[in-house]
């Protein structure tokens, strides 16, 4: 009886974790699922670049070097289109917004956020940054400007103005804005874990041996006790 009170508390702390990382960050409302691959290269420059012309008006990766942008092969720039985009910054500068902190506060009454961990640092993670950056609406009762009312930001009052002017979009837009949103929260799930597709990879290989190793020792252990047991 102990065992099966036991087992079923274990399923439903895994169904109530589930149920979390399907509802934002303290704002309880549903996050929609993003469709993202930290492999596929065209998504994460489409993200690099939504990121670059729209993101770092505001904000900044400040993890993510330039040089980076070469040495991972997942984006793997080269060294003339890391040059064109960094200009006079240092190669080995972090992507840092020329907006000063000092202005954002006058802009926007608070710095932005750096993005370089905002995936791994918000539950739900890639969902949570593709379900914000589309959920600009028209405050229901009206007392929030339009660009600041947000259904999934907890609290609904966003700082950050609507940055892919998803709020009245035409129906033939959607999709294009849909897949801008899913290609920068690919991309800053790469920044917030550049090793994550080596990692998978070598786990994979990890694996595969553990398996091998196993059958090994098992053929091992039939043949050794089948000359006990003649004995």
């Amino acid at each position: 009886m102990k065992m099966t009170k036991f087992l079923m508390a274990m399923i439903a702390a895994a169904v109530m974790g589930f149920s979390t990382q399907a509802v934002a960050s303290g704002g309880g409302a549903h996050l929609e699922h993003a469709n993202v691959d930290t492999t596929d290269q065209e998504q994460i420059r489409r993200g690099l670049t939504v990121f670059t012309d729209v993101c770092m008006g505001c904000h900044s990766a400040k993890y993510l070097t330039y040089r980076g942008l070469m040495a991972y092969p997942e984006i793997g720039l080269t060294r003339e289109e890391v040059d064109e985009l960094r200009g006079e910054k240092s190669l080995m500068s972090g992507m840092i917004s020329d907006l000063s902190i000092e202005d954002a506060v006058v802009s926007y009454g608070k710095a932005p956020p750096d993005l370089s961990l905002i995936v791994p640092g918000r539950r739900g993670g890639a969902d949570y940054v593709y379900s914000l950056l589309t959920a600009y609406e028209h405050d229901p009762e009206g007392k929030v400007p339009d660009g600041n009312w947000n259904k999934v930001f907890p609290g609904n009052r966003i700082a950050m103005p609507d940055p892919l002017s998803w709020l009245d979009h035409d129906a033939a837009d959607e999709a294009e804005l849909r897949q801008q949103a899913e290609d920068v929260a690919a991309f800053l799930t790469l920044v917030g874990d550049p090793h994550q597709n080596t990692r998978r990879a070598i786990g994979c290989w990890v694996m595969g041996f553990l398996i091998l190793l196993t059958l090994v020792l098992w053929r091992l252990k039939v043949e050794v006790w089948k000359d006990v047991k003649k004995h």
